[in-house]
């Protein structure tokens, strides 16, 4: 049995825990259109604002005051008025002097026809490769005080993250309390799988590629890396990053695709650390090609996005005491450091300035306190114009971009418009699916359900040679929420469906299933599900590598409640030989120090009635207990003589994104294994009893010691949450 790490560390409180209320479905402004945006062989119209030179909206003008060019050519305006999104709109907003702590937030209001306000999605990319402490902070806070001292209490407000879990869906609602909830949680974690290197820097530290070696024969200059080992490094890096790049359109892609059931234009936020669409040798990413395909999508859906760069100012050529650079061999050693960081942030914010320009939104940088530019980028959306006009035959024929031009012809005036779009036709709405369980799929189709129930979904990366590769799908139902019906004996009844799909880096859906469950619950077990819920688990077969999204939605048969979740998990390709790890869960042991790690179920053994929240579906642990993890080590290179790898194991414990305990590498200390392949390696914590309660984050760190280069390292992090 290996050894419990005793853990004492003075954390900061968590936000308090609020009640949710049942989220109200978004109701459309009595004159805002449905359709915005529209793009067929007989019509194009166009959604746009004008600003003076001021930043205020101009609202007065007449189709006389514009011009619209289509590749160059003029065009006849046929469509022409302004949409007012402020009629019927409650102007109530917090007062920003106001210290208003979270106890005392006030109740949302219910949202009505007449009543309803704006609909404001924030995307937090801290999936990001380069996501930084600072940036991650800097977001958390601009999102906060948005909610605090912006906020209308008619607004309906959903926040996204990029980053795999179950916080990448959150329903839209006008609770303050829970916004804030979800708000603090953002914070920057351990980067998982490929992009394990980055520790929250804005810059990975630069290291020098020589050194002066002494020899009996002098000093002789010796090489770290040579010129074709670091390109096809920068190659490699080049390439994992592309690959996180899409992984994020794809999370933005579905917001989008939510969003077109949503009426009227729509303002999405984009807070990110960056978006590069370059390798360092200047060769477009494919990514590239996906997010121009994104932009055309989103501007058919009549989204607009506002893209903030999240690190603020910061010296984009700054040397820091961790460099290693020495001008001893390389007098302009430090210069050429300086440039290469000038050149990576300007590539770092192409994507961001591309997706702004391109659906007629801002991007915004160099800003420390982000809720300055959200303020003035929602100041300007009070309405918006309508300008449609006739295109040619020869729009159509071939999907190529058409660049739109709008001008204005007062002096002083600015106008701020979609640039264009691609040479196809809006296709047909297919047939809505009917079937009873066709609610279902539009809780997976939409980021707007009208259910409530609290879904928690864990997923994880696992592979054996009997079943491939699959994604063990755990998750939890509060039992709070679970409304039991009458059985005979006493024994009470309930039941649920499930419906779950798997979408790849394009979207596309490469696996579903729907299943119906009915249970029975005897009377003594009526306290243990209501404290403690439900947990279900099942396996997904991958057949390709690749970063993949997987959604559920469940409904309460009895009361017809739904609740949906959404993670993203990579599947690396276990044909190469880079180390990978995978499947970190955490779970309470019992007095003999045994725990259990979740296992392949079928589906008529799916549904778990849990007697203790720790448990890897739900990871929440009181001080004193000893926490178990475990995890697989895939793809460890084998020592030629013993046929066993040898391994670092390092262990980190983060608290709302700083580094609260940094262990030291420790060797391995590994039982013996069936297969060498897929090593199962696990340890323990005691978390001790001064501990703060809190959310926390484990992050696992191991470094194969028979392995060169970024081969050699892999890392997987996991959230829990420490009780009284």
């Amino acid at each position: 049995m290996k050894n419990a790490s005793p853990f004492v560390v003075l954390l900061i409180l968590c936000l308090s825990a609020f009640g949710q209320q049942q989220t109200p479905e978004p109701a459309a402004s009595p004159n805002q259109e449905a359709e915005v945006v529209k793009i067929t062989t007989k019509l194009v119209q166009l959604d746009l604002i004008v600003v003076d030179k001021d930043g205020k909206q101009v609202r007065n003008l007449t189709p006389s005051d514009f011009e619209v060019l289509q590749d160059g050519k003029p065009q006849k305006i046929t469509n022409f008025s302004y949409v007012n999104t402020e009629v019927g709109r409650s102007a109530a907003t917090a007062n920003p002097k106001e210290k208003i702590k979270d106890a005392t937030v006030p109740p949302p209001v219910k949202i009505t026809a007449a009543n309803a306000g704006r609909i404001i999605t924030f995307i937090v990319d801290d999936g990001n490769c380069s996501a930084s402490t600072v940036g991650m902070r800097a977001s958390r806070e601009g999102v906060e005080k948005f909610i605090r001292e912006q906020m209308q209490s008619t607004d309906l407000v959903a926040i996204y993250q990029t980053r795999s879990g179950s916080s990448v869906f959150q329903q839209y609602t006008n609770d303050k309390a829970r916004l804030l909830k979800i708000a603090h949680k953002i914070q920057w974690l351990p980067p998982i799988g490929s992009c394990s290197s980055n520790d929250g820097s804005f810059f990975a530290a630069a290291r020098s590629n020589t050194f002066i070696k002494q020899t009996p024969d002098g000093p002789t200059t010796n090489t770290v890396e040579a010129d074709s080992d670091r390109k096809f490094r920068e190659h490699n890096e080049d390439a994992t990053s592309n690959n996180q790049i899409v992984g994020t359109l794809g999370v933005i892609r579905y917001v989008v695709q939510g969003l077109r059931r949503v009426p009227g234009r729509k303002i999405v936020f984009l807070l990110s650390d960056g978006m590069p669409l370059r390798e360092r040798s200047g060769q477009l990413l494919s990514a590239a090609d996906v997010l121009r395909d994104l932009t055309d999508f989103s501007n058919r859906a009549s989204v607009v996005f506002n893209t903030i760069d999240v690190r603020g100012v910061f010296d984009e050529g700054m040397i820091e005491a961790r460099d290693e650079v020495y001008g001893q061999d390389n007098i302009n050693a430090t210069d050429n450091i300086r440039n290469e960081r000038f050149n990576i942030v300007s590539n770092s914010r192409d994507g961001l300035a591309f997706l702004a320009r391109e659906t007629g939104g801002k991007f915004t940088h160099d800003q420390n306190f982000l809720d300055y530019p959200i303020k003035q980028d929602l100041a300007t959306e009070t309405g918006y114009y309508l300008i449609a006009y006739q295109p040619s035959e020869e729009t159509f024929k071939n999907k190529k971009f058409n660049k739109i031009e709008v001008k204005v012809k007062q002096p002083g005036l600015k106008v701020v418009s979609r640039t264009g779009f691609l040479g196809v036709a809006e296709q047909t709405a297919k047939p809505k699916r009917k079937s009873e369980d066709s609610d279902l799929y539009e809780a997976i189709a939409a980021p707007l359900p009208t259910g409530g129930l609290d879904v928690k979904l864990t997923a994880y990366f696992v592979n054996s040679v009997e079943t491939g590769n699959v994604v063990r799908l755990l998750f939890h139902l509060d039992g709070r929420e679970i409304t039991l019906a009458d059985d005979e004996n006493g024994v009470k009844k309930a039941g649920f469906d499930v419906v779950a799909v798997t979408l790849d880096e394009k979207n596309k859906v490469v696996d579903e299933f729907t299943r119906a469950h009915m249970f029975k619950i005897p009377a003594a077990a009526f306290p243990v599900l209501t404290q403690n819920g439900l947990v279900y688990s099942t396996d997904v077969p991958i057949k390709n590598p690749g970063t993949y999204n997987f959604r559920v939605a469940v409904k309460d048969s009895t009361s017809k409640q739904i609740g949906s979740s959404s993670q993203m998990v990579e599947i690396p390709d276990l044909k190469k030989t880079k180390i990978f790890i995978s499947g970190l869960t955490v779970a309470q042991v019992d007095t003999a120090g045994k725990f259990t790690v979740p296992a392949a179920t079928k589906p008529d053994n799916a549904v778990t009635l849990i007697t203790s929240p720790a448990v890897p579906a739900v990871r929440r642990f009181r001080r004193g207990s000893v926490m178990a993890y475990a995890y697989t080590i895939y793809n460890a290179q084998p020592d030629p003589t013993t046929g066993q790898p040898k391994l670092s194991v390092r262990t980190k414990l983060y608290h709302n994104g700083q580094l609260v305990i940094d262990g030291t590498p420790q060797t391995a200390q590994l039982e013996k294994q069936a297969d060498w392949t897929r090593v199962n390696d696990y340890a323990y914590l005691r978390l001790n009893q001064q501990m703060e309660p809190g959310d926390y984050a484990l992050q696992i760190i191991i470094t194969d010691l028979l392995a060169n280069g970024k081969n050699a390292v892999t890392s997987q992090s996991v959230d829990f949450e420490v009780i009284e």
